[in-house]
């Protein structure tokens, strides 16, 4: 009988953090290390035993079974003071209404709608790019996607400059969650300034959130969004929705695609500041498909080459790398090991993109290997960077149709060129991102007489890079 007990173990744990410091120092060089093991493997989080799924068919095994798997664990504990029982972190109970509630805002009939105000929300960033600026690109790439969350999902209830503040908020909280994971939990409680700009920069986004609904629900706005859905009369039949709820879903759909999809941005950026060849072929498609022309929805089938940069992007840095986030509800067997109510189960779509069985040369960057394919792709097993299975991220064609649409819209004006030192080692933080990423955009294309102040006339303005010494 195979037990939890007789599950390898990998070794180098220390006493107090367990695997908590190789996985916080290089999770890359960690998780990449448990592909030796063919199907489960323990680590220790802290205290915390967790059991990693490392084969790919038994992930999809355990993210279709809702009944003997449910949320929770170390991850979800650290998130919680900032979403709370949000759509991503909720238990089953809870999920099934919610989903329901929320699903009509990324149907299919109104993708399309959304992709069309990408790049104009995109273009409220990057048109305040200078040619030659060397750009801290996490801090800019956060401020794009919460921006885009903000003129698509939240009706433009949030002004730019709180948009400045979240991004600069939700960096903060990220360099937090670095620290957490892979030092003694009694250190979190010293007033440290990391520390300190945690919790305070938890508490404001949340306070800024919560001024929002007030605001939302006074205004009678009515389009089709987040906070119109929460607070809709299908909403209010939820008996669990109360004030706490709701800050937590709507922050869920504002934190969850803006660390997400800003850290595989990051990632593709920086490929492209490496690779010449590719940068040349994207602005090539970028040209023919859009000339002069804003991107729109209709022009994602045919921005071939972007979308593959982008699967590419997905697979090799999927931002949700490593997810401890489920415990066993009910006794199991999986992969032939008995499985006690109470153990903490992860999955890792890192350890999963890199499975040489599933892919040619795993740890090479080669958007090609996607030309056969229709994009997204999906081999359920083999790509799973939104998840699988029915708490499969609601956002996944509006996240792909979005990183496709920011890739386009900032090659069509600029090039990305790498500075000299940067990207920094990662650190293990909720998403992957390239810690300390600096890039320098070379604009592409001149400023054209009158382009400024025919911005300004729309109502828009040219907002400064954001540059802050941040070590993630």
């Amino acid at each position: 009988m195979k037990t939890l007990s007789t599950i390898p173990t990998v070794p180098g744990a220390v006493p107090v953090l367990g695997h908590g410091r190789a996985l916080g120092q290089d999770p890359m060089a960690f998780l990449g290390s448990l592909a030796a093991y063919p199907d489960l493997v323990q680590i220790r989080l802290g205290p915390h035993p967790v059991v990693i799924i490392c084969n790919p068919e038994l992930t999809d095994e355990m993210l279709r079974d809702t009944k003997s798997f449910d949320k929770g664990g170390p991850l979800v504990d650290m998130v919680a003071p900032l979403v709370g029982e949000g759509l991503a972190t909720c238990p089953m109970a809870k999920h099934k209404p919610a989903r329901k509630l929320l699903q009509p805002i990324f149907s299919r009939e109104v993708a399309s709608v959304h992709a069309d105000r990408f790049p104009g929300a995109i273009n409220k960033v990057v048109d305040g790019w200078r040619d030659g600026q060397v750009m801290d690109m996490p801090v800019e790439a956060r401020r794009i996607t919460i921006q885009v969350a903000v003129d698509t999902l939240f009706a433009g209830v949030f002004d730019e400059d709180t948009v400045d503040q979240m991004a600069d908020d939700l960096t903060a909280w990220q360099v937090g969650v670095a620290q957490r994971m892979s030092r003694p939990p009694v250190l979190d409680l010293l007033p440290t300034p990391t520390n300190i700009r945690f919790r305070a920069a938890t508490k404001r986004v949340r306070r800024t959130v919560d001024e929002a609904i007030v605001r939302h629900k006074a205004s009678g706005n009515d389009q089709l969004g987040v906070l119109s859905s929460l607070l809709s009369p299908e909403g209010e039949e939820i008996p669990w929705f109360d004030s706490t709820t709701l800050i937590d879903h709507a922050m869920t759909f504002l934190i969850a695609p803006t660390a997400t999809i800003s850290s595989v941005l990051c990632w593709l950026w920086h490929e492209l500041s490496r690779r010449e060849d590719l940068q040349n072929r994207l602005n090539d498609e970028v040209d023919a498909v859009l000339g002069e022309k804003i991107p729109t929805a209709a022009d994602i089938p045919k921005l071939e080459l972007t979308k593959r940069l982008v699967a590419e992007s997905l697979r090799m840095y999927p931002s949700l790398y490593f997810a401890p986030l489920r415990t066993v509800v009910k006794d199991i067997q999986l992969g032939g090991y008995d499985l006690p109510v109470g153990t903490v189960v992860a999955y890792s779509p890192y350890i999963v993109h890199r499975r040489p069985e599933l892919y040619a040369d795993p740890s090479r960057f080669d958007p090609d290997r996607w030309a056969d394919t229709s994009l997204p792709l999906p081999s359920r097993n083999a790509f799973i960077p939104f998840g699988h299975g029915v708490r499969q991220c609601i956002a996944g064609e509006f996240s792909f149709n979005e990183m496709v649409l920011a890739v386009a819209t900032v090659a069509s004006k600029w090039r990305l060129e790498s500075v000299a030192g940067t990207p920094l080692q990662t650190r293990s933080s909720v998403n992957l991102t390239p810690r300390g990423l600096r890039l320098k955009p070379v604009r592409r294309v001149p400023i054209r007489a009158g382009a400024e102040v025919a911005g300004a006339a729309r109502g828009g303005r040219r907002r400064p890079t954001r540059s802050r010494k941040w070590l993630i």
